[in-house]
């Protein structure tokens, strides 16, 4: 139902992967990350972009339990 990407520089096979499950119609979650470190680039963009925001295994399960049910 969902990706969860915790780190991603910016040309990373985790960015890949979250392409593909957008392409599949999945829910992409990111882990925010510091930044300055250079293996949160790509994370902090794609929230920024459209990734939704987590901080915990609840507010993942929060955003697809409407889907669960």
């Amino acid at each position: 139902m969902g990706t969860v990407v915790e780190a991603a520089a910016v040309k990373s096979g985790a960015l890949i992967t979250a392409d593909f499950a957008l392409e599949q119609g999945r829910e992409v979650f990111e882990v925010p990350g510091n930044v300055t470190a250079p293996k949160s680039k790509g994370t902090n963009d794609l929230i920024k972009a459209s990734a939704k925001l987590v901080d915990s295994p609840e507010s993942v399960i929060e955003e697809l339990l409407p889907a669960l049910r």
